[in-house]
């Protein structure tokens, strides 16, 4: 199978997922009584989202880079992976079981969280296993199977939540709907990796104490290093739901993502390439992990700008028909989310892993926390909720940025100015600029006010001229993506 192929099974699945999840937040702010209760369920999932990254440990990335390197003994590395993934959650449902319910609701001032955190002692540990999951079984091969399990998951989670929601209009209900689906999803995905590793050449069936103490030496700065980034990336949302009120919130979090394709494209492509990146950098083919980042780079460049763009230009009608006119202000942080766009196409954190230098993430990662804390924290004091997104993106850019550059380009043993595909990337972004001008413009001259329709509209004809621009700008890379799916269909 080829990366374009594995990519295109997994970014499908990640597309899934990506829908899915704002299914169940449309659902929820249309079907709860108000927006109090949406921010409430928002707030509940914050709190898992919020510490994930250190639960986790760094154990799935970890997947990427044990597996590879003991070919024979695959069953052995995820089961201590797995082993000590399961004392982190633990650790956490016991958290969310007792002291959660007493502390959370003060700190973030709303009382109804009482009732909604513990399920998170169910959801987050199933959650935190599913992850883990996915990532082995791209790490041992099977992208398709990883896809194929994650997407019907993700849809039969959505289409249960959804129902709840609409049904009984209560968040209690639907976050207790939404933990018991994922506890049943981790017990048949640790099924399907058992499955996965039926040759492996392993002796012990239980973990081991030496196993799983190299994974975490491994993984535990990365863990951690994700974690602090995730914070920095969320300590907006924090700030906001500490100093706005729970319905400014609700409004904020709506708006406050990037372009739902990033996860999807970037995540996938990432997950295909990184172990053919480590081998290169076991073998010290530094060129080879070159010409394998920028192919990379290129390949996301070449989806996700596009797509970028064509969120931004439908930015403010998105809110309204995915969550009604009440949430049409949610499209202000969207738009700002969306300046982080270009830096988005290139996957940062493979390198540190490819490379092993995971404590250099660790370090981006405090810096980043402490540089978004402050700026955020000032901004949403003097300008309010937009003011957290803002923040965001300045430390991205004047820091995040820079420091990610500098670094892999020791990794790779090449200067800066050449890590890139620089100029590659500015002509997709300018075709992608023009088009959506072309679209604003025309579309301009039509008088509609239906949100739908008119969103429909500067879609469509962006779609048309981006389409046509870029088969003749980029015909080649168009025609060789093309011809490798093709030729999977067939």
């Amino acid at each position: 199978m080829s990366r374009i192929q594995k990519t295109a099974y997994l970014s499908a699945s990640q597309v899934i997922t990506t829908l899915s999840t704002l299914a169940v937040a449309v659902a929820l702010s249309r079907a709860l009584p108000t927006k109090e209760e949406y921010g409430t369920y928002q707030q509940t999932l914050l709190v898992f989202t919020f510490i994930a990254p250190l639960l986790a440990l760094g154990l799935p990335a970890a997947t990427f880079y044990f597996i590879p390197r003991n070919q024979g003994r695959e069953r052995s590395i995820l089961i201590n992976g797995l082993a000590a993934l399961i004392i982190s959650a633990l650790l956490f449902a016991l958290f969310c079981g007792v002291l959660g319910p007493i502390f959370i609701p003060n700190w973030f001032g709303n009382p109804d969280l009482k009732r909604t955190i513990p399920w998170l002692a169910l959801y987050g540990p199933a959650t935190l296993i599913l992850i883990f999951i996915s990532s082995a079984l791209v790490a041992l091969d099977r992208p398709k199977t990883s896809a194929i399990f994650t997407s019907i998951f993700r849809l039969f989670m959505a289409f249960t939540v959804v129902f709840s929601a609409v049904y009984y209009a209560s968040v209690n209900i639907s976050l207790g709907v939404q933990a018991v689906v994922c506890f049943v999803g981790a017990i048949l995905g640790i099924g399907f990796i058992w499955q996965a590793t039926a040759k492996s050449r392993s002796v012990s069936l239980l973990p081991s104490l030496g196993g799983i103490s190299r994974q975490l030496k491994y993984a535990v700065p990365l863990g951690l290093g994700a974690m602090l980034e995730g914070m920095a990336l969320a300590i907006d949302k924090v700030i906001v739901s500490l100093f706005c009120s729970t319905e400014e919130y609700a409004v904020f979090v709506n708006g406050a993502m990037e372009v739902p394709l990033i996860t999807a494209i970037t995540v996938a492509a990432g997950a295909v390439m990184l172990p053919e990146i480590v081998t290169a950098f076991s073998k010290k083919d530094q060129d080879k992990v070159l010409g394998l980042w920028k192919l990379m780079v290129k390949r996301v460049a070449l989806f996700l700008l596009p797509a970028g763009f064509l969120f931004y230009l439908v930015s403010e009608e998105l809110m309204v028909v995915l969550y009604s006119e009440s949430f049409k202000a949610s499209a202000d942080p969207f738009r700002i989310y969306m300046l982080m766009l270009p830096a988005r196409v290139a996957y940062f954190g493979m390198l540190f892993q490819g490379a092993g230098k995971t404590h250099l993430v660790l370090l981006r990662a405090i810096i980043t926390l402490f540089l978004n804390t402050m700026i955020t924290y000032f901004l949403v004091r003097k300008f309010g909720m937009s003011g957290a997104a803002w923040g965001t993106v300045a430390v991205l850019w004047f820091f995040v940025v820079p420091y990610c550059v500098i670094q892999c380009s020791k990794f790779v043993e090449a200067r800066w100015n050449v890590l890139l595909p620089y100029r590659y990337i500015l002509a997709v972004g300018t075709v992608s600029a023009v088009a959506a001008l072309g679209a604003w413009y025309l579309s301009g001259l039509f008088e509609i006010r239906s949100a739908l329709f008119a969103g429909m509209l500067k879609g469509f004809i962006y779609t048309i001229v981006v389409s046509v621009l870029m088969g003749v700008f980029f015909r080649e890379d168009c025609l060789h993506i093309y011809k490798q799916l093709k030729s999977k269909f067939r």
